[in-house]
């Protein structure tokens, strides 16, 4: 494990089990204890995690559980959220597996990373949707209500600057994809495929609006 990989994983500790002590051992002597941050990380998925993380294997399941997903005045912000969660189960699923299947340190340190993070972006959304659902209102603590926000003030800027940020974003796809298909971070891998999801939707509607003020321009 690298000493960047060490930053990361103590990074992660901090954020979803606080630890001082294994944080002070690990960042003095990182040759000794990166084993003992590994497994503490891996250890913060339960093993009956299969039924704290709702399955999500039949569509038909899926909807029924938020059925609200379907109504009409249901915000955009769950509608996206709704194909990250699949998205987020399955990387977790995966990378479950895989942890049983770990030859180096570095692999297991990866694979635990990817197990965490995907476990954790599946939970926040469930709590979103379990909150719309009691409620009928939304919770709004997950990053994407800001991002929608942001999407809907790009609708204010001029249209040069919208074909400036449409080539900026193609770049920043290309470039996001281009780590990807590497493969020699994949520590980074989740964080860098949620960018890529970002700059898509980004992308997408930038398109949009382009395409809509040239619909407008002929009318």
């Amino acid at each position: 494990m690298s000493g960047a990989e060490v930053h990361e994983g103590l990074r992660l500790l901090n954020q979803y089990a606080p630890n001082k002590h294994l944080h002070r051992l690990v960042s003095l002597r990182p040759d000794k204890f990166r084993p003992l941050l590994i497994q503490t990380l891996s250890a913060l998925i339960p093993t009956e995690a299969a039924d704290i993380i709702q399955p999500v294997i039949h569509k038909a399941t899926f909807r029924e559980q938020w059925s609200f997903l379907g109504d009409s005045d249901c915000p955009n912000e769950l509608k996206i959220l709704a194909a990250d969660k699949i998205s987020a189960y399955r990387n977790y699923i995966s990378a479950h597996q895989q942890l049983f299947e770990c030859v180096t340190e570095e692999d297991c340190f990866s694979v635990a990373k990817k197990v965490v993070e995907n476990f954790i972006e599946n939970r926040n959304i469930h709590s979103e949707f379990t909150y719309y659902r009691e409620h009928n209102s939304v919770l709004g603590k997950h990053p994407i209500f800001g991002e929608v926000k942001r999407l809907a003030e790009l609708r204010r800027l001029p249209i040069t600057e919208l074909f400036r940020r449409k080539t900026n974003l193609e770049e920043a796809v290309w470039r996001i994809q281009s780590e990807l298909k590497k493969g020699n971070k994949p520590h980074l891998d989740t964080a860098r495929d949620r960018r890529l999801q970002k700059k898509r939707r980004e992308l997408a509607e930038v398109n949009r609006i382009i395409s809509d003020y040239g619909t407008v321009q002929h009318l």
